[in-house]
């Protein structure tokens, strides 16, 4: 997958899987990271992942970085699937 943007399918399939890890909903998440207000998500992680929830989260370039990386595409694609299933 060479393009950097990803279909909104794609996006809403992400959402669907870190809602969960998270313990809230993906419209709560939605809601959350695009009012900036990642602090209560970091607040249900341990505080080593919090941290680095923080660091990236707070940087658009590392979050960019992040969804381009092989390993993100690749889940990206496969919540893809199992969302068509």
């Amino acid at each position: 997958m060479s393009d950097s943007s990803i279909t909104p399918d794609q996006l809403n399939a992400l959402l669907q899987f870190a809602s969960r890890r998270l313990g809230t909903t993906p419209e709560q998440l939605a809601k959350t990271v695009q009012t900036g207000g990642t602090g209560s998500l970091a607040s249900k992680l341990p505080p080593d992942k919090a941290a680095q929830f923080q660091s990236i989260a707070g940087d658009p370039d590392k979050i960019r970085e992040l969804m381009n990386s092989p390993q993100a595409q690749k889940l990206i694609e496969q919540l893809g699937k199992q969302k068509k299933e």
